[in-house]
C-alpha cells in the first residue's frame, strides 16, 4: 500500500513538470504579476517562516525585475492581535511588525514601481481583499495573463489561483493563469512536508485547470 502510494506521488510529479513559458509570449499589457506573501513572517523571521521560501526568493525577484512596469499585485499578509485565523494558524504577520514588512530584496526600483498595487490581506485568500476585488473591476477585461508567485503554494497561492480561476470560469471567461514551480515554496512543520505538499497542490491546481510550468523563461 505505502509502496503504490509513493509511486502515485512520483507519478503526480511527472505529470507537473516539464512545461516553461516565455515572456515574451506574454504581451506587457495584458499581463499581471501576483506576488503572494513574500513577506518577513513568511520567509525570514517568525512561526510561519521556512528557508524553503528562502531558496526561491532569487526566482521571485528575477520575474519582478524582468516584468518591470507590467502590471503587479503585491498580497502582504498582516493581521490584528485577534485575527480569526490564529485559532488555525500560529500568530504571525501582525499589523506594523517586521513580520508583515515585504522581504527586503523585493523593495527595489526594479521590482516596486507604479504599476505595483500593494494589498493587505487577512485571509489566507487575497482574493477576498477589498481591495483586489477593486484592483480586479478595473482589470479583469485588460489582463489575460496572471502570473502567481509567492507563498505557501498549498495554502495563500492555492487558495488564490483557484479562486481566480474559478471565478472567471463562472463568468465563462478564457484566462491563463500561470504558475512557475521555481518560484513558489511551502513550509515543513511536524506532519506538513514541504515536498508533499508542493507535488499535490501543484497537481492538484493544474488538474482544475491553472498552468502549472517550471519556469518563466
Amino acid at each position: 500500500m505505502i509502496n503504490l502510494l509513493i509511486n502515485k506521488i512520483f507519478d503526480m510529479q511527472n505529470e507537473i513538470k516539464g512545461g516553461e513559458v516565455n515572456l515574451s509570449d506574454l504581451p506587457k499589457e495584458n499581463t499581471a504579476l501576483i506576488v503572494v506573501d513574500m513577506v518577513n513572517g513568511f520567509v525570514h523571521a517568525g512561526k510561519m517562516s521556512s528557508p524553503r521560501v528562502e531558496k526561491i526568493i532569487d526566482n521571485v525577484v528575477a520575474i519582478n525585475e524582468r516584468t518591470y512596469g507590467y502590471k503587479k499585485v503585491f498580497f502582504l499578509e498582516q493581521h490584528d492581535e485577534n485575527s480569526t485565523e490564529f485559532k488555525t494558524y500560529e500568530r504571525h504577520c501582525i499589523k506594523n511588525s517586521v513580520e508583515a514588512e515585504l522581504i527586503s530584496s523585493l523593495k527595489g526600483g526594479a521590482t516596486l514601481h507604479d504599476n505595483t498595487t500593494i494589498i493587505h490581506k487577512n485571509s489566507t485568500n487575497g482574493f477576498h481583499a477589498p481591495e483586489f476585488k477593486v484592483w480586479l473591476a478595473q482589470n479583469e477585461e485588460q489582463i489575460e495573463n496572471y502570473i502567481i508567485e509567492g507563498c505557501s503554494i498549498d495554502i495563500c497561492v492555492k487558495h488564490f489561483a483557484e479562486t481566480l480561476k474559478t471565478y472567471f470560469n463562472q463568468k465563462n471567461i478564457d484566462r491563463r493563469i500561470i504558475v512557475p514551480i521555481d518560484s513558489v515554496e511551502t513550509f515543513d512543520f511536524e506532519t506538513h512536508d514541504g515536498d508533499l505538499m508542493k507535488v499535490i497542490s501543484l497537481w492538484e491546481m493544474k488538474s482544475n485547470g491553472i498552468e502549472v510550468v517550471d519556469t518563466i523563461l
